[in-house]
């Protein structure tokens, strides 16, 4: 019998689309992947130099669990330079991944029974995360109807004297919107009344369309931040597993802590991969930006026209879209949607009960492939539309 806690656990209804895609394709069909949140370039040829350099010079064993020295002094530099605000080495944990840094933070600084404030909608392992470290998800609106803005009134009425953490995700994952230093401002603001931490998701950090991402750590002392990001999405490196933390050194001492007895620590090739990515060109990063936006570009107009478009897309590889004209549960409209049209995409209820009627495409994918499946999704929706 299975641990009780399993069931804690959120269950991705995206991973179920990936799962009925694969089937279909067994049988022979054609299926457009809209619903894979991750890049489909190939990590760059010169982090992948490194790593088989690493390997040749035979640095593949145990390295310490808070990452090697050199990668954590070049995150250290990076964050200092983009946010203006001094990090040093050991506010630096290097992880398995952005997930890992999320789980070692929550498990870092919460007591059993924490609360801690999760965006609706939000990427569904955030809730596993608190799960895990034995807290309690309170889900917070975000108002699609205002480019997914947070609810500060909501917020306000949802904090107890349990409250521990605030999850913060800019660029965002479902949404595809970046918030503004405004907004951000006043989620520091907001945290810094209440004596909360936030959990601020950067992973979409370098996919900013038009200006600049705004950090959280530009704002908010680094005592308030838990700024999570790593390599996978800026580098087209989700499988290398590389994240990292940034946090007040006690904290990160605390998170190095669980990485002996969970994970021990990154890999030491991926570890060297990653200190190419961060201190290498940056070419490849400035491409793969031109390139998602451009494809955003190509299809806004459509589902604008089409009445769809919850929010443009302002950051990330993501867009919302709205099937509430279908009355369809948004798991049974991408059952339906793969079954009669071949497109995969991802349901809006794994993200939040808030999108329930909403589904999430994305982006990281051949424009040809994108343009054929928002047109589907677009004759689909017209095609069952009860208004």
């Amino acid at each position: 019998m299975t641990a009780s806690r399993i069931e804690t656990l959120t269950r991705s209804g995206i991973r179920r689309v990936m799962q009925l895609s694969a089937a279909a394709e067994a049988r022979g069909e054609k299926v457009i992947h809209l619903e894979v949140g991750q890049p489909d370039f190939p990590t760059p040829a010169h982090i992948q130099d490194a790593a088989a350099k690493a390997v040749k010079e035979g640095k593949t064993g145990y390295t310490a669990c808070a990452g090697i020295p050199e990668l954590r002094v070049a995150v250290a530099e990076r964050v200092s330079s983009r946010t203006g605000r001094k990090v040093s080495s050991n506010e630096v944990l290097i992880t398995s991944g952005a997930v890992n840094a999320i789980y070692l933070a929550l498990s870092s600084i919460l007591e059993s029974g924490d609360e801690v404030l999760v965006p609706d909608p939000a990427w569904p392992n955030y809730h596993s995360g608190v799960s895990l470290a034995e807290g309690k998800s309170i889900r917070y609106p975000l108002l699609a109807h205002e480019k997914y803005e947070p609810d500060f009134e909501a917020l306000e009425r949802l904090v107890t004297p349990r409250t521990r953490v605030i999850f913060v995700n800019t660029p965002g994952n479902p949404t595809g919107v970046s918030w503004s230093r405004k907004t951000m401002t006043s989620m520091a603001e907001f945290a810094e009344r209440h004596g909360l931490y936030i959990l601020s998701d950067e992973v979409y950090e370098d996919m900013v369309y038009e200006g600049r991402h705004v950090s959280m750590l530009e704002i908010a002392p680094i005592h308030r931040v838990l700024l999570v990001s790593g390599t996978s999405k800026s580098y087209a490196m989700t499988g290398w597993r590389i994240g990292w933390l940034i946090a007040d050194a006690e904290i990160i001492n605390a998170a190095a802590a669980f990485v002996e007895p969970t994970t021990s620590c990154a890999a030491s090739p991926s570890q060297y991969a990653a200190l190419e990515a961060v201190n290498g060109p940056q070419d490849s990063v400035d491409d793969m930006r031109r390139i998602y936006h451009d494809r955003m570009m190509r299809v806004q107009d459509r589902l604008q026209d089409a009445g769809i478009l919850l929010a443009a897309p302002t950051g990330g590889m993501f867009a919302m879209l709205d099937i509430s004209a279908t009355e369809m549960t948004s798991d049974v409209f991408v059952e339906r949607l793969l079954a009669e049209k071949g497109v995969a995409a991802a349901p809006g209820s794994t993200f939040g009960p808030s999108s329930e009627r909403s589904i999430r495409i994305s982006f990281a994918t051949a424009i040809e492939d994108l343009q054929q499946g928002v047109d589907a999704i677009i004759d689909f929706v017209k095609d069952n539309s009860r208004k």
